[in-house]
């Protein structure tokens, strides 16, 4: 081999290592005391269903939701509730999971505007949510405001974020706004959040594939949302392909005959199967998001088919032992 040669034979292996420790460090699994988050919602609706075992694969727990009013007040009964208190400190107490309280979401949302609209009314609601934090010993507080209507409301929605921001600030209570892939959020709003919950999903057709998850943290990162400050939603529930008011859960997708892992199409049905919920964890993680986020985990299914499981595998790098 002539000397040329040589150089070019080491070039091209010294290239080829750095290209394969590059991919190796790019699917590591997250180490312990690292911050990447994995969120489960909890409608108030499956308060009765849900184990507390499952908050060793969480690391939040959003509880959903409150509708708040622009008195500053907030109308929710579940949580004078014994039981629906009892569950939120099991989860707390036995794995150490942090308790956000959800304000808004769909049918919930129609006070925002008001709320939004004066700094009076930024403050009193600010005032009257730490109050409510306080009161019911959350973590921290989860808004998802659907929708701001025009960019009035949108610029509003900023400014209500940044009120919220400064007066949880010196209590250190977490902010994170819930947001659909088709939002926008001002830079004051963007500052104001420790974090995005993004929900990707609900889109026309197959709403949830692999390919448009990449392409709405792309569009995110884009409008200036910092990479740690993403957490991408999963969701844990079928729609309809061509019938997008027909939805499933995910247990009552695989209750009769579970589907390989790989597919996510049954029935008529386009749902997350194993295979891409691991996928996207794993992007989540390589693009060094902030987490995860699933709506919702009384979507689940049990044992040996549970997604959050996927999730925590492939968060940590488990391996399943052969059966």
């Amino acid at each position: 081999m002539n000397a040329k040669n040589f150089w070019l034979l080491a070039v091209v292996t010294l290239y080829s290592a750095i290209a394969t420790q590059t991919t190796e460090a790019q699917t590591q699994p997250v180490t312990r005391g690292t911050s990447f988050r994995v969120v489960g919602y909890l409608p108030d609706y499956r308060v009765g269903a849900i184990d507390p075992a499952v908050g060793r694969q969480l690391t939040d727990l959003v509880f959903f939701s409150v509708k708040p009013m622009p008195t500053g007040q907030f109308e929710s009964k579940t949580l004078d509730d014994a039981k629906t208190t009892s569950l939120l400190k099991r989860f707390r107490d036995e794995h150490g999971v942090k308790i956000h309280l959800c304000v808004g979401g769909w049918d919930r949302s129609q006070g925002f505007a008001e709320i939004a609209a004066s700094v009076e009314s930024r403050r009193l609601f600010a005032k009257g949510l730490l109050a409510f934090c306080r009161q019911h010993h959350f973590d921290g507080v989860d808004l998802d405001w659907e929708h701001p209507k025009d960019d009035t409301e949108s610029k509003n929605y900023g400014a209500l974020l940044s009120e919220i921001a400064r007066v949880f600030k010196p209590h250190k209570l977490r902010l994170t706004a819930a947001m659909a892939a088709w939002q926008t959020l001002t830079a004051e709003g963007i500052a104001a959040v420790d974090a995005i919950h993004l929900m990707s999903y609900d889109n026309p057709g197959r709403h949830s594939t692999f390919e448009t998850s990449q392409a709405d943290v792309a569009k995110f990162r884009k409008l200036g949302v910092p990479a740690s400050k993403l957490c991408l939603g999963l969701p844990f529930y079928g729609r309809g392909i061509t019938a997008g008011d027909r939805v499933k859960t995910y247990s009552e997708i695989v209750a009769p005959i579970p589907p390989a892992p790989e597919t996510d199409e049954a029935d008529g049905l386009f749902f997350n199967g194993p295979a891409t919920i691991r996928r996207k964890t794993q992007f989540a993680i390589e693009q060094k998001l902030g987490g995860v986020m699933v709506w919702e985990i009384g979507q689940d299914a049990k044992g040996d088919a549970s997604l959050l499981r996927v999730i925590d595998e492939a968060k940590t790098g488990a391996k399943r032992l052969p059966k």
